[in-house]
């Protein structure tokens, strides 16, 4: 059962990417000179070599961001156990 099993599933991988490259046909195409008029004024690319400000801002800016999110969410918890559950049979399927 378990080999009749991972069979199946190795079938649904490998039929997932052509299932994915027999999409409809796609949106048209929009022309350029429209997208480019709609975007607004970008601000300028950023330095290759950035100053100590530069950078200290950038950290600053993380922080905060990564601060004020706090631990992680039941759902991303959640998440990540599920993901280390079906890695564990995963490696029980295939290695027994």
């Amino acid at each position: 059962m378990r080999k009749t099993l991972a069979f199946v599933a190795l079938l649904a991988l490998c039929a997932a990417p052509a299932a994915a490259q027999q999409s409809g046909p796609a949106a048209p195409p929009e022309p350029v000179a429209a997208a480019a008029n709609e975007q607004p004024a970008q601000a300028p690319a950023p330095s290759l070599f950035p100053t100590r400000d530069e950078v200290r801002a950038q950290v600053r800016a993380a922080e905060e961001s990564r601060g004020s999110r706090g631990a992680m969410v039941e759902g991303e918890f959640i998440a990540l156990v599920l993901a280390i559950i079906v890695g564990i049979v995963i490696a029980a399927v295939v290695l027994d």
